[in-house]
Protein backbone atom coordinates (compact mmCIF):
# COMPACT_ATOMS: atom_id res chain seq x y z
CA UNK A 1 0.00 0.00 0.00
CA UNK A 2 1.35 3.47 -0.95
CA UNK A 3 2.58 5.63 1.88
CA UNK A 4 1.06 8.99 2.69
CA UNK A 5 2.92 11.83 0.96
CA UNK A 6 0.83 14.82 2.08
CA UNK A 7 -1.69 15.18 4.87
CA UNK A 8 -3.63 18.27 5.95
CA UNK A 9 -5.45 17.99 9.27
CA UNK A 10 -7.89 20.79 10.14
CA UNK A 11 -5.60 23.42 8.63
CA UNK A 12 -6.60 27.09 8.76
CA UNK A 13 -4.73 30.16 7.61
CA UNK A 14 -6.00 33.48 8.95
CA UNK A 15 -4.95 37.03 8.07
CA UNK A 16 -5.72 40.24 9.92
CA UNK A 17 -7.52 42.64 7.59
CA UNK A 18 -6.31 46.23 7.46
CA UNK A 19 -3.91 47.97 9.76
CA UNK A 20 -3.83 47.06 13.41
CA UNK A 21 -2.89 50.61 14.54
CA UNK A 22 -0.86 49.15 17.40
CA UNK A 23 1.66 51.73 18.55
CA UNK A 24 4.37 49.52 20.00
CA UNK A 25 5.99 46.13 19.52
CA UNK A 26 4.77 45.28 23.01
CA UNK A 27 1.18 45.60 21.80
CA UNK A 28 1.91 44.01 18.41
CA UNK A 29 3.78 40.98 19.83
CA UNK A 30 0.61 39.06 20.86
CA UNK A 31 -0.66 39.40 17.28
CA UNK A 32 2.58 37.96 15.93
CA UNK A 33 2.57 35.10 18.43
CA UNK A 34 -1.06 34.29 17.61
CA UNK A 35 0.02 33.49 14.06
CA UNK A 36 -2.29 36.08 12.47
CA UNK A 37 -0.19 38.33 10.21
CA UNK A 38 -1.61 41.66 9.08
CA UNK A 39 -2.41 42.28 5.46
CA UNK A 40 -1.20 45.61 4.16
CA UNK A 41 -3.79 48.27 3.43
CA UNK A 42 -6.02 50.71 5.21
CA UNK A 43 -8.50 49.26 7.63
CA UNK A 44 -10.73 50.46 10.41
CA UNK A 45 -11.57 47.17 12.14
CA UNK A 46 -8.45 45.59 13.69
CA UNK A 47 -10.46 42.58 14.89
CA UNK A 48 -11.70 41.62 11.44
CA UNK A 49 -9.90 38.60 9.99
CA UNK A 50 -9.82 36.80 6.65
CA UNK A 51 -9.74 33.00 6.38
CA UNK A 52 -7.54 32.10 3.41
CA UNK A 53 -8.12 28.47 4.47
CA UNK A 54 -10.74 27.31 6.93
CA UNK A 55 -10.48 23.85 8.53
CA UNK A 56 -9.08 22.07 5.47
CA UNK A 57 -8.31 18.34 5.69
CA UNK A 58 -7.19 15.95 2.95
CA UNK A 59 -4.63 13.24 2.29
CA UNK A 60 -2.57 12.27 -0.76
CA UNK A 61 -0.72 9.01 -1.33
CA UNK A 62 2.67 8.71 -3.00
CA UNK A 63 2.38 8.90 -6.78
CA UNK A 64 -1.03 10.60 -6.84
CA UNK A 65 -1.77 13.83 -8.72
CA UNK A 66 -4.24 16.28 -7.18
CA UNK A 67 -5.76 19.09 -9.22
CA UNK A 68 -6.89 22.06 -7.14
CA UNK A 69 -9.61 24.24 -8.69
CA UNK A 70 -11.68 27.16 -7.51
CA UNK A 71 -12.35 30.85 -8.14
CA UNK A 72 -9.81 33.58 -7.44
CA UNK A 73 -9.23 33.97 -3.71
CA UNK A 74 -10.46 30.47 -2.90
CA UNK A 75 -7.23 29.47 -1.13
CA UNK A 76 -5.57 27.42 -3.89
CA UNK A 77 -2.20 29.19 -3.81
CA UNK A 78 -2.30 29.25 -0.01
CA UNK A 79 -2.22 25.44 0.01
CA UNK A 80 0.92 25.50 -2.14
CA UNK A 81 2.58 28.17 0.01
CA UNK A 82 1.90 26.15 3.14
CA UNK A 83 3.36 23.04 1.52
CA UNK A 84 6.39 25.01 0.34
CA UNK A 85 6.91 26.49 3.83
CA UNK A 86 6.73 30.07 2.55
CA UNK A 87 4.03 30.63 5.15
CA UNK A 88 2.82 28.71 8.19
CA UNK A 89 -0.69 27.60 9.20
CA UNK A 90 -2.56 29.49 11.89
CA UNK A 91 -3.91 26.18 13.19
CA UNK A 92 -3.90 22.52 12.25
CA UNK A 93 -1.06 20.26 11.16
CA UNK A 94 0.59 19.52 7.80
CA UNK A 95 2.58 16.34 7.21
CA UNK A 96 4.88 15.87 4.21
CA UNK A 97 7.12 12.98 3.29
CA UNK A 98 9.99 13.40 0.86
CA UNK A 99 11.94 16.01 -1.07
CA UNK A 100 9.70 18.84 -2.27
CA UNK A 101 10.16 20.95 -5.39
CA UNK A 102 7.93 23.95 -6.02
CA UNK A 103 7.10 25.86 -9.17
CA UNK A 104 4.60 28.27 -7.70
CA UNK A 105 5.94 31.69 -8.57
CA UNK A 106 7.82 32.92 -11.61
CA UNK A 107 11.51 33.13 -10.73
CA UNK A 108 11.05 31.80 -7.19
CA UNK A 109 14.32 30.38 -5.87
CA UNK A 110 16.37 32.22 -8.49
CA UNK A 111 18.66 35.23 -8.01
CA UNK A 112 18.24 37.81 -10.80
CA UNK A 113 21.88 38.90 -10.76
CA UNK A 114 23.16 35.36 -11.28
CA UNK A 115 23.37 33.60 -14.63
CA UNK A 116 21.15 30.72 -15.61
CA UNK A 117 24.04 28.33 -14.97
CA UNK A 118 24.68 29.72 -11.50
CA UNK A 119 20.99 29.59 -10.63
CA UNK A 120 20.76 25.93 -11.62
CA UNK A 121 23.53 25.11 -9.13
CA UNK A 122 22.00 27.43 -6.51
CA UNK A 123 18.55 25.83 -6.76
CA UNK A 124 20.00 22.33 -6.76
CA UNK A 125 22.00 23.01 -3.62
CA UNK A 126 18.91 24.45 -1.90
CA UNK A 127 17.15 21.18 -2.76
CA UNK A 128 19.92 19.25 -1.03
CA UNK A 129 21.74 17.95 -4.11
CA UNK A 130 25.51 17.65 -4.09
CA UNK A 131 27.46 19.61 -6.70
CA UNK A 132 28.39 16.37 -8.45
CA UNK A 133 24.69 15.41 -8.75
CA UNK A 134 23.81 18.82 -10.19
CA UNK A 135 26.72 18.58 -12.64
CA UNK A 136 25.43 15.20 -13.88
CA UNK A 137 21.97 16.64 -14.53
CA UNK A 138 23.06 20.04 -15.84
CA UNK A 139 23.17 19.32 -19.58
CA UNK A 140 19.78 17.61 -19.45
CA UNK A 141 18.27 20.58 -17.58
CA UNK A 142 19.59 23.11 -20.08
CA UNK A 143 18.51 21.00 -23.06
CA UNK A 144 14.98 20.60 -21.68
CA UNK A 145 14.74 24.36 -21.02
CA UNK A 146 16.05 25.06 -24.55
CA UNK A 147 18.32 27.78 -23.15
CA UNK A 148 21.75 26.65 -24.35
CA UNK A 149 22.44 30.04 -25.95
CA UNK A 150 21.45 32.03 -22.86
CA UNK A 151 22.56 29.83 -19.95
CA UNK A 152 25.49 32.14 -19.08
CA UNK A 153 23.36 35.30 -19.23
CA UNK A 154 22.09 36.88 -15.96
CA UNK A 155 18.47 35.83 -15.64
CA UNK A 156 17.35 39.40 -14.97
CA UNK A 157 17.51 39.68 -18.75
CA UNK A 158 15.28 36.61 -19.28
CA UNK A 159 11.72 36.89 -20.54
CA UNK A 160 8.87 35.42 -18.48
CA UNK A 161 8.81 32.41 -20.79
CA UNK A 162 12.53 31.80 -20.29
CA UNK A 163 12.07 32.04 -16.51
CA UNK A 164 9.30 29.45 -16.69
CA UNK A 165 11.32 27.10 -18.89
CA UNK A 166 14.35 27.16 -16.62
CA UNK A 167 12.23 26.90 -13.47
CA UNK A 168 10.28 23.90 -14.71
CA UNK A 169 13.39 22.16 -16.05
CA UNK A 170 15.21 22.48 -12.73
CA UNK A 171 12.13 21.57 -10.65
CA UNK A 172 11.56 18.24 -12.41
CA UNK A 173 15.22 17.23 -12.66
CA UNK A 174 15.99 17.37 -8.93
CA UNK A 175 14.02 14.11 -8.53
CA UNK A 176 11.33 15.50 -6.22
CA UNK A 177 9.02 13.21 -4.29
CA UNK A 178 6.50 16.07 -4.07
CA UNK A 179 6.06 18.53 -6.93
CA UNK A 180 3.99 21.72 -6.57
CA UNK A 181 2.84 23.54 -9.70
CA UNK A 182 0.85 26.78 -9.90
CA UNK A 183 -0.31 28.81 -12.91
CA UNK A 184 3.32 29.51 -13.83
CA UNK A 185 3.02 27.07 -16.78
CA UNK A 186 0.51 29.42 -18.37
CA UNK A 187 3.43 31.45 -19.73
CA UNK A 188 5.67 30.26 -22.53
CA UNK A 189 4.96 28.95 -25.98
CA UNK A 190 2.50 26.16 -26.76
CA UNK A 191 5.13 23.60 -27.80
CA UNK A 192 7.07 23.97 -24.56
CA UNK A 193 3.89 23.68 -22.46
CA UNK A 194 3.01 20.50 -24.34
CA UNK A 195 6.47 19.12 -23.60
CA UNK A 196 6.05 19.99 -19.90
CA UNK A 197 2.73 18.18 -19.59
CA UNK A 198 4.07 15.14 -21.41
CA UNK A 199 6.97 15.03 -18.93
CA UNK A 200 4.52 15.30 -16.02
CA UNK A 201 2.63 12.28 -17.38
CA UNK A 202 5.92 10.43 -17.63
CA UNK A 203 6.74 11.32 -14.01
CA UNK A 204 3.32 10.15 -12.83
CA UNK A 205 3.69 6.84 -14.67
CA UNK A 206 6.60 5.97 -12.36
CA UNK A 207 4.25 6.34 -9.35
CA UNK A 208 6.99 7.84 -7.18
CA UNK A 209 6.20 11.56 -7.33
CA UNK A 210 3.14 13.21 -5.80
CA UNK A 211 1.91 16.26 -7.72
CA UNK A 212 -0.28 19.12 -6.50
CA UNK A 213 -1.41 21.10 -9.54
CA UNK A 214 -3.27 24.42 -9.22
CA UNK A 215 -4.86 25.74 -12.39
CA UNK A 216 -7.87 27.48 -13.90
CA UNK A 217 -7.38 25.32 -17.00
CA UNK A 218 -9.98 22.63 -16.39
CA UNK A 219 -8.88 20.64 -19.43
CA UNK A 220 -5.31 20.35 -18.12
CA UNK A 221 -6.52 19.37 -14.66
CA UNK A 222 -8.67 16.61 -16.13
CA UNK A 223 -5.87 15.41 -18.40
CA UNK A 224 -3.25 15.25 -15.65
CA UNK A 225 -5.06 14.41 -12.41
CA UNK A 226 -7.28 11.49 -11.43
CA UNK A 227 -8.22 13.28 -8.20
CA UNK A 228 -9.32 16.90 -7.72
CA UNK A 229 -10.18 19.29 -4.92
CA UNK A 230 -12.67 22.14 -5.29
CA UNK A 231 -11.99 25.07 -2.94
CA UNK A 232 -14.23 28.06 -2.39
CA UNK A 233 -13.81 30.79 0.23
CA UNK A 234 -11.14 28.75 1.98
CA UNK A 235 -13.26 25.63 2.42
CA UNK A 236 -13.32 22.32 0.59
CA UNK A 237 -16.54 22.04 -1.41
CA UNK A 238 -15.75 18.63 -2.89
CA UNK A 239 -12.85 16.22 -3.30
CA UNK A 240 -12.74 13.02 -5.32
CA UNK A 241 -12.84 11.88 -8.94
CA UNK A 242 -11.69 14.70 -11.20
CA UNK A 243 -14.63 14.50 -13.60
CA UNK A 244 -17.17 14.71 -10.78
CA UNK A 245 -15.32 17.54 -9.04
CA UNK A 246 -14.98 19.56 -12.25
CA UNK A 247 -18.69 19.09 -12.93
CA UNK A 248 -19.50 20.36 -9.43
CA UNK A 249 -17.11 23.29 -9.89
CA UNK A 250 -18.66 24.27 -13.22
CA UNK A 251 -22.17 24.15 -11.77
CA UNK A 252 -21.24 26.22 -8.73
CA UNK A 253 -19.41 28.82 -10.80
CA UNK A 254 -22.41 29.12 -13.11
CA UNK A 255 -24.71 29.61 -10.11
CA UNK A 256 -22.36 32.27 -8.74
CA UNK A 257 -22.37 34.03 -12.09
CA UNK A 258 -26.16 33.96 -12.17
CA UNK A 259 -26.29 35.63 -8.77
CA UNK A 260 -23.64 38.17 -9.68
CA UNK A 261 -25.02 38.83 -13.15
CA UNK A 262 -28.67 37.78 -13.43
CA UNK A 263 -28.59 38.68 -17.10
CA UNK A 264 -26.28 35.70 -17.69
CA UNK A 265 -29.13 33.21 -17.41
CA UNK A 266 -31.10 35.52 -19.65
CA UNK A 267 -28.31 36.03 -22.13
CA UNK A 268 -30.95 34.86 -24.45
CA UNK A 269 -32.99 36.82 -26.86
CA UNK A 270 -35.91 36.48 -29.22
CA UNK A 271 -39.42 37.63 -29.96
CA UNK A 272 -40.94 35.34 -27.31
CA UNK A 273 -43.29 33.72 -29.78
CA UNK A 274 -41.77 30.46 -28.55
CA UNK A 275 -40.16 30.18 -25.13
CA UNK A 276 -37.87 27.38 -23.89
CA UNK A 277 -39.14 26.33 -20.45
CA UNK A 278 -36.65 23.58 -19.50
CA UNK A 279 -33.48 21.84 -20.67
CA UNK A 280 -32.38 18.34 -19.63
CA UNK A 281 -29.28 16.33 -20.54
CA UNK A 282 -29.35 12.53 -20.25
CA UNK A 283 -27.36 9.45 -21.25
CA UNK A 284 -28.35 6.39 -23.31
CA UNK A 285 -30.26 4.94 -20.36
CA UNK A 286 -32.23 8.14 -19.81
CA UNK A 287 -30.29 9.05 -16.66
CA UNK A 288 -29.86 12.76 -16.08
CA UNK A 289 -26.15 13.58 -15.77
CA UNK A 290 -23.63 16.24 -16.74
CA UNK A 291 -20.66 13.90 -17.35
CA UNK A 292 -20.30 11.78 -20.50
CA UNK A 293 -17.66 9.60 -22.12
CA UNK A 294 -16.26 10.14 -25.59
CA UNK A 295 -18.34 8.03 -27.98
CA UNK A 296 -21.30 7.72 -25.60
CA UNK A 297 -24.85 8.92 -26.20
CA UNK A 298 -25.99 12.42 -25.21
CA UNK A 299 -29.64 13.44 -25.38
CA UNK A 300 -30.66 17.08 -25.08
CA UNK A 301 -34.36 17.43 -24.35
CA UNK A 302 -36.16 20.73 -24.15
CA UNK A 303 -39.72 21.73 -23.34
CA UNK A 304 -41.17 24.89 -24.82
CA UNK A 305 -44.32 26.99 -24.84
CA UNK A 306 -45.81 28.86 -27.80
CA UNK A 307 -48.67 31.15 -26.66
CA UNK A 308 -49.94 31.39 -30.24
CA UNK A 309 -49.61 29.30 -33.37
CA UNK A 310 -46.16 29.51 -34.95
CA UNK A 311 -45.69 28.21 -38.48
CA UNK A 312 -42.58 26.44 -39.77
CA UNK A 313 -40.41 26.53 -36.62
CA UNK A 314 -36.75 25.50 -36.80
CA UNK A 315 -34.75 24.05 -33.89
CA UNK A 316 -30.97 24.10 -33.57
CA UNK A 317 -28.96 22.27 -30.90
CA UNK A 318 -25.40 23.56 -30.62
CA UNK A 319 -22.43 22.22 -28.66
CA UNK A 320 -19.66 24.74 -28.06
CA UNK A 321 -16.56 25.20 -25.95
CA UNK A 322 -16.76 27.26 -22.77
CA UNK A 323 -15.20 30.18 -24.64
CA UNK A 324 -17.88 30.11 -27.32
CA UNK A 325 -16.38 28.13 -30.23
CA UNK A 326 -19.08 26.15 -32.05
CA UNK A 327 -18.17 22.48 -32.53
CA UNK A 328 -21.41 20.68 -33.41
CA UNK A 329 -24.76 21.95 -34.70
CA UNK A 330 -27.84 19.76 -35.29
CA UNK A 331 -30.80 21.36 -37.05
CA UNK A 332 -34.42 20.28 -37.38
CA UNK A 333 -37.22 22.12 -39.16
CA UNK A 334 -40.72 21.49 -40.54
CA UNK A 335 -40.84 18.36 -42.64
CA UNK A 336 -37.84 16.96 -40.72
CA UNK A 337 -39.25 15.55 -37.47
CA UNK A 338 -40.88 18.90 -36.70
CA UNK A 339 -44.58 19.69 -37.32
CA UNK A 340 -45.54 22.39 -39.79
CA UNK A 341 -46.76 24.50 -36.87
CA UNK A 342 -46.60 24.46 -33.07
CA UNK A 343 -48.84 25.93 -30.37
CA UNK A 344 -49.01 25.52 -26.61
CA UNK A 345 -46.59 23.19 -24.80
CA UNK A 346 -44.25 20.82 -26.58
CA UNK A 347 -41.08 18.78 -26.27
CA UNK A 348 -38.13 18.43 -28.64
CA UNK A 349 -35.21 16.07 -28.21
CA UNK A 350 -31.87 15.87 -30.03
CA UNK A 351 -29.72 12.76 -29.49
CA UNK A 352 -26.03 12.52 -30.35
CA UNK A 353 -25.67 8.73 -30.46
CA UNK A 354 -21.87 8.78 -30.54
CA UNK A 355 -20.53 11.92 -28.90
CA UNK A 356 -17.46 13.01 -30.92
CA UNK A 357 -15.98 15.16 -28.16
CA UNK A 358 -12.74 14.68 -26.23
CA UNK A 359 -12.03 15.35 -22.57
CA UNK A 360 -13.12 18.90 -21.73
CA UNK A 361 -16.05 21.02 -20.55
CA UNK A 362 -18.73 22.10 -23.01
CA UNK A 363 -21.89 24.18 -23.28
CA UNK A 364 -25.15 23.23 -25.00
CA UNK A 365 -27.02 26.05 -26.71
CA UNK A 366 -30.61 25.99 -28.00
CA UNK A 367 -31.94 28.10 -30.87
CA UNK A 368 -35.59 28.30 -31.99
CA UNK A 369 -36.44 30.51 -34.91
CA UNK A 370 -37.63 30.73 -38.48
CA UNK A 371 -36.19 28.36 -41.12
CA UNK A 372 -34.30 31.19 -42.84
CA UNK A 373 -32.79 32.32 -39.48
CA UNK A 374 -34.18 35.81 -39.99
CA UNK A 375 -36.41 35.64 -36.89
CA UNK A 376 -35.26 34.40 -33.46
CA UNK A 377 -38.12 33.17 -31.29
CA UNK A 378 -35.85 32.13 -28.39
CA UNK A 379 -32.05 31.87 -28.41
CA UNK A 380 -30.37 30.44 -25.30
CA UNK A 381 -26.61 30.05 -25.95
CA UNK A 382 -25.75 28.91 -22.39
CA UNK A 383 -28.63 26.53 -21.75
CA UNK A 384 -26.62 23.72 -20.08
CA UNK A 385 -23.06 22.75 -19.28
CA UNK A 386 -21.47 19.29 -19.25
CA UNK A 387 -18.10 17.53 -19.18
CA UNK A 388 -16.65 14.76 -21.32
CA UNK A 389 -14.17 12.15 -20.07
CA UNK A 390 -12.19 9.44 -21.93
CA UNK A 391 -13.82 5.99 -22.25
CA UNK A 392 -13.23 3.92 -19.11
CA UNK A 393 -12.05 0.93 -21.11
CA UNK A 394 -9.22 3.02 -22.55
CA UNK A 395 -7.49 3.22 -19.19
CA UNK A 396 -5.19 6.12 -18.29
CA UNK A 397 -4.08 7.54 -21.65
CA UNK A 398 -1.33 10.03 -22.24
CA UNK A 399 -2.15 13.68 -22.86
CA UNK A 400 -1.26 13.39 -26.53
CA UNK A 401 -3.76 10.56 -26.98
CA UNK A 402 -6.63 12.86 -26.06
CA UNK A 403 -5.32 16.20 -27.25
CA UNK A 404 -7.86 18.41 -29.02
CA UNK A 405 -11.64 18.70 -28.95
CA UNK A 406 -13.12 16.40 -31.61
CA UNK A 407 -12.67 12.66 -31.99
CA UNK A 408 -13.00 11.56 -35.62
CA UNK A 409 -12.74 7.76 -36.13
CA UNK A 410 -10.36 6.90 -38.95
CA UNK A 411 -9.06 3.76 -40.63
CA UNK A 412 -5.36 3.55 -41.40
CA UNK A 413 -3.54 1.14 -43.71
CA UNK A 414 0.12 0.59 -44.46
CA UNK A 415 1.40 -0.68 -47.80
CA UNK A 416 4.99 -1.79 -48.38
CA UNK A 417 6.65 0.05 -51.20
CA UNK A 418 4.69 2.46 -53.37
CA UNK A 419 0.92 2.11 -53.43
Amino acid sequence: MSKTAIKFENVSKIYQLGRTNLRSYKNYLPKILSGIPALSGKGTDPDKVFYALNDVSFELKQGEALGVVGPNGAGKSTILKLLANTTIPTSGTITKAGRLSALIELGAGFHPELTGRENVYLYGSIMGLKRREIHEKFDEIVAFAELEQFIDTPIKHYSSGMYARLGFAVAIHVDPEILLIDEVLAVGDMNFRKKCYERLHEILSRERTTIVFVSHDIYRVQALCKKALFLNKGRIQMMGDTGEVISCYNNEMKKALLLKEPAFSEKRWGTGEVRITSVQLSDAGGKTTDTYETGSSLAIKITYHAPKKVDNPAFRFVIQTTDGVWLVCARAEHGKNVPDSIEGDGTMQCTFESLPLLKNSYIAGIYIGSPDSQIDYDVWPNAAQFSVTPPQNEGHCSLSAYNGLIHVPAKMFHYPGRA
